[in-house]
């Protein structure tokens, strides 16, 4: 295993995930098959790490990274920093796309994707604070690593260690029950058949 080499798990599915809930700051617990995804994890990781104590592990300190974490870790708890935290989505926060569209009719028929939801989200931290909390925590990080933490966040993070920029972005998946890694700047999806969502 190579010494640069991170591990990003994305926290199993919530009731908001199911619902088209934006989270952002805000949380929702893991539903049946958030469970199960977290455990599909914990298997991938047995799989291809057989001692997980050669790494640090980092989880947001959110309700379902830490959920996640407990269960795809195996028992090894995971040191929680508050700068893999959720992107703050303001307003947006707890709205299904219809309640989105109703409250906010012009900015929400504005953004024509993911990325311009979380871009322009009344009141939210935006992307660009977001990337320097990220670089911020990459030059504190110790390495190897897993990261237990959530979708915006671990996008943003395979940009800065794979050399995207935030527009090559919108063209990734972010999807729960596998586990990414990340060495030498080139990434590989860990995965089995069941419990993948996209």
């Amino acid at each position: 295993m190579s010494a640069a080499e991170i591990l990003l798990l994305r926290h199993g599915e919530t009731e908001w995930n199911r619902e088209g809930r934006i989270q952002g700051s805000k949380d929702s617990p893991l539903t049946e098959l958030g469970l199960r995804q977290a455990e599909q994890q914990a298997r991938i990781l047995a799989t291809h790490l057989p001692d997980l104590r050669r790494y640090t592990c980092y989880a947001s300190p959110l309700p379902r990274a830490q959920r996640t974490a407990a269960i795809a870790l195996g028992g090894v708890v995971p040191v929680t920093d508050a700068r893999l935290r959720e992107l703050d989505c303001g307003a947006w926060e707890g709205l299904t796309p219809a309640e989105r569209a109703a409250q906010f009719p012009v900015l929400a028929a504005s953004c024509k994707d993911d990325f311009g939801l979380y871009q322009n989200a009344p009141g939210g931290e935006g992307l660009e604070k977001l990337t320097l909390r990220l670089r911020a925590f990459l030059d504190d990080m110790q390495r190897p690593t897993i990261i237990v933490a959530h979708k915006v966040v671990l996008l943003v993070l395979r940009g800065l260690l794979t050399g995207r920029d935030l527009p090559a972005l919108h063209n990734l998946t972010s999807p729960q029950g596998v586990v990414i890694r990340i060495a030498e700047g080139q990434e590989t999806i860990l995965a089995k058949a069941a419990c993948v969502s996209p």
